[in-house]
């Protein structure tokens, strides 16, 4: 016996979705803005540089310098220490999550786009990595004006206009000509950074007197929460690290130590600055003198060099990786105009960087630096509260796949989530709820556009961990053959590959959208030529929204091959309830021992009759016939052969959106008024939608059958012995396709 497999398994993919870029700058660019999977050169870096570095500038950047004083000025010390000890409690969890989930995976371009997409797929990838790249995008915007306010500083007048587009106009063409300027000097701004700060330190000896520090603020300016939304992207920068994956060493080291470290170093500069401010400043200095820092720095230049050097590489480095995301968004289908988005110029996102252009002068005329951060609070909130998610998500289904070399107990992602959705809903409810929106509304969109992941994601996991956990529950639970469970399960032996295809509407119209099909292909003799195409055909019926699969085994006789099938899915979790078989080419033989091998199995059975001329017609009219029922017309929970005829004639009712019929033919002219009141009270109890007919007759049942109101199909209630030429008579006089129907005893159109 051979067997296999029907549900389709996505063939392996060699490369990454992304093309590397060919110029060597580019290169270096992309490898540390996106995390492609091979350095430049072979060059591999250490946790210092790979992971340490990037990542701490990032965080040490313009809010350092111009916003953490006016922070100060308007909560306090206390408030202040309490919005950074928040923030970073965010970020932190999140540093945890990121660090854990990238050492269990092969992180490719696209950044945290890609880290959600191979555990919950593309579609849940893309509705976290749109808003993700705009945030990203919008950073440069953050950094531009931060640029701004240092620039004039030095220059105040010097048009606002001018420089904004100035500093614009040299961050986009060296991102457009020489996009890995910003790493190269990336050290140079460190040392930078390290000057700046040791002047702010050493300037408590410049202030002639110290401040006694205002422990909690007047909030003159802004609100509490409102301080912390302009305050949060300095936090910001965690996933710089693990962007870097494919330029390590020893990337499963690196990235937790490193960005460990530099969140936990940066946490103790903005806690210690936080106190200098304090010291330095009173609190309407620090809210009326946003450049505080230059000024009471011991070396006021240097200050100003850190700032202006930290904003212009981040600004650079944001805006070379924003572009590289929506690339790699293109690429994938996830976007409008992909293909324009995916495109490469000699190696580079160029069509994407001019779109990006875009976004950032819009942003650059639309809002100012507290404006701007709100925004990307809201953003990356969203962002960390996904990242813990997927990683609770995946450690509480403790799969064998799981295997990250940094494990983080189980309640710090779940930490992490609950603080980034707290912070969410209390900045701005309303301007939560529309982000959450827009996230769904991107999911069901990208849900219906049929994307192909090109990773195994852990969405299967998840489903089947769920149906194990169900499985497990109806196995053990005393109601686990509950009537009001049931649904179409079919069983569906074929022969040909043109059974299945004949049949495959009226299949989908009797157990969509519930239900299941299970093809078994039975190959004589080892011809497997006539069963060609079976497994197309199933994966036809998947697209179609119906649950199926299939098998092909050796068959040397129609029957036994049935009954080990039978006995073999028995045992599974979706076991078929009811065996459907076509009656053509069929003999007396196989339909009684197909019958008997239902009953034998408490299985239902439909032997499907199909006229040859009109088949099923416009697929709109059911006639159902019920049995004369006399002396007793008494409805009960155990009805004669009614259930499964009713159920299966209701699934078609509402599948082709069209009209029932009950006809029944009584054998005593007394009891016709009887039987109506019967039959309306068997529609009403099995709650069957108004519109239907119902036609009782004192007649011969061949007699009415030939003048009965026509129908697409008849269902008739099949008796334990089979007559084959009486269902050929039936399908004759009736001028329609029949449907003979026999109980389980599983099932109640009552329930």
């Amino acid at each position: 016996m051979t067997e296999s497999s029907e549900t389709p398994s996505k063939p392996a993919k060699a490369t990454e979705a992304v093309t590397l870029p060919k110029k060597e700058d580019a290169q270096v660019a992309a490898n540390v803005a996106t995390g492609e999977l091979d350095a430049v050169e072979g060059k591999k870096f250490g946790t210092f540089h790979g992971v340490f570095r990037p990542t701490i500038l990032t965080i040490l950047g313009v809010m350092m310098y111009l916003r953490e004083g006016w922070v100060v000025g308007n909560a306090g010390l206390g408030g202040t220490i309490l919005i950074i000890l928040m923030a970073y409690l965010i970020t932190g969890t999140s540093s945890l999550s990121i660090a854990s989930i990238t050492t269990n995976i092969r992180l490719g371009a696209g950044g945290v786009f890609s880290m959600v997409s191979q555990s919950l797929g593309l579609e849940m990838g893309g509705s976290i990595g749109i808003p993700f790249y705009l945030a990203q995008g919008l950073s440069t915007a953050m950094y531009i004006y931060g640029f701004l306010e240092g620039w004039l500083y030095l220059f105040p007048d010097h048009p606002k206009v001018l420089v904004l587009l100035g500093v614009f106009g040299v961050v986009f063409l060296s991102s457009y000509f020489s996009t890995s300027l910003a790493f190269r000097v990336q050290i140079i701004v460190m040392f930078g950074v390290i000057i700046a700060l040791s002047s702010m330190y050493m300037g408590v000896n410049k202030v002639s007197e110290l401040q006694v520090p205002e422990l909690w603020g007047t909030f003159e300016q802004e609100s509490f929460w409102k301080l912390f939304a302009v305050f949060f992207p300095a936090a910001t920068g965690i996933m710089v690290g693990a962007s870097m994956s494919g330029s390590l060493k020893h990337p499963r080291n690196s990235i937790p130590r490193g960005t460990i470290a530099a969140w936990g170093c940066s946490m103790f500069v903005y806690l210690s600055l936080a106190v200098w401010y304090a010291l330095v400043a009173t609190p309407e200095e620090l809210r009326g003198q946003l450049t505080i820092a230059v000024e009471r720095a011991y070396w006021d230049k240097a200050v100003l060099i850190g700032i202006l050097s930290s904003c212009f590489t981040a600004a650079l480095s944001s805006f070379v990786a924003s572009p590289r995301i929506l690339q790699s968004l293109g690429s994938h289908r996830i976007v409008p105009y992909s293909s324009f988005f995916a495109r490469l110029h000699n190696g580079e996102p160029r069509n994407a960087m001019a779109f990006t252009g875009v976004l950032v002068l819009v942003a650059l005329f639309l809002g100012d630096l507290n404006a701007i951060a709100q925004i990307l609070t809201m953003f990356f909130l969203l962002t960390y509260l996904t990242i813990n998610s997927v990683l609770l998500v995946e450690e509480r289904l403790n799969l064998i796949s799981f295997r990250p070399t940094f494990r983080i107990p189980w309640w710090v992602p779940l930490l992490g989530a609950l603080a980034s959705l707290s912070a969410i809903i209390i900045i701005s409810p309303f301007l939560g709820l529309v982000s959450i929106m827009v996230i769904v509304t991107i999911y069901i969109y990208l849900s219906r556009q049929d994307l192909d992941n090109p990773w195994d994601t852990v969405r299967s996991g998840l489903f089947a961990s769920i149906a194990n956990w169900s499985a497990k529950k109806v196995a053990t639970s005393a109601e686990s053959e509950s009537f009001r469970s049931w649904k179409p399960d079919l069983l569906l032996p074929v022969e040909r590959r043109t059974i299945l295809e004949g049949h495959f509407r009226f299949l989908r119209s009797l157990v969509y959208p519930q239900g299941s099909i299970q093809v078994v292909g039975l190959m004589k003799e080892r011809d497997i030529l006539p069963l060609l195409g079976v497994k197309q055909v199933v994966r036809e019926m998947q697209h179609e929204g119906v649950f199926a699969a299939s098998a092909i085994i050796d068959s040397t006789d129609f029957l036994s091959s049935l009954d080990t099938s039978v006995s073999v899915m028995k045992g599974s979790f979706f076991q078929p309830n009811t065996i459907f078989v076509p009656t053509e080419g069929r003999n007396q033989n196989d339909l009684q021992g197909i019958l008997n091998v239902a009953r034998d199995n408490q299985l239902g059975v439909l032997f499907y009759a199909s006229h040859p001329e009109v088949g099923l017609g416009r697929e709109r009219t059911i006639n159902l016939w019920i049995r004369d029922q006399s002396p007793k017309w008494q409805l009960s929970f155990n009805m004669a052969n009614i259930d499964l005829a009713l159920l299966i004639s209701y699934k078609l009712l509402m599948n082709w959106n069209g009209r029932l019929r009950l006809l029944s033919v009584t054998s005593r002219a007394e009891d016709v008024e009887i039987a109506e009141r019967y039959l309306a009270n068997l529609m009403e109890t099995a709650r069957i939608p108004d519109g239907f007919e119902i036609h009782v007759v004192h007649s011969q049942f061949m007699e009415f059958l030939d003048r009965a109101p026509r129908a697409d199909l008849n269902v008739f209630g099949l008796a334990d012995t089979v007559n084959r030429e009486f269902i050929q008579e039936i399908t004759v006089h009736s001028k329609s396709s029949c449907l003979f129907v026999r109980n389980s005893g599983k099932e109640s159109a009552l329930a």
